[in-house]
């Protein structure tokens, strides 16, 4: 699995549609100074699990900003909140 379907996973198992998994991200994937930029296609087996873990927080703050602009009473919206009471774990 590449790392973008990877991602894509993450958000889609938390309660996001696909296609606003791949509009949450889509700002993530066209940005041009993120480390990732040339890696995206990658498998993620390929990589140690701190990578995976790294992803998962950019992917949660990734569908947060989405959230919050498109649909913010989004009941899955406190699954990827770092600073939500509700899931104190992710903080």
């Amino acid at each position: 699995m590449t790392v973008r379907a990877f991602m894509i996973k993450f958000l889609y198992e938390r309660g996001m549609f696909p296609q606003q998994a791949e509009a949450a991200l889509a700002p993530l994937f066209s940005d041009p100074d993120h480390s990732m930029v040339q890696r995206w296609d990658d498998q993620i087996e390929g990589y140690p699990p701190q990578i995976s873990a790294l992803m998962v927080l950019a992917a949660s703050d990734a569908a947060v900003d989405w959230i919050d602009a498109n649909l913010p009473k989004a009941w899955y919206r406190p699954i990827f909140a770092r600073d939500d009471p509700v899931n104190p774990t992710t903080a």
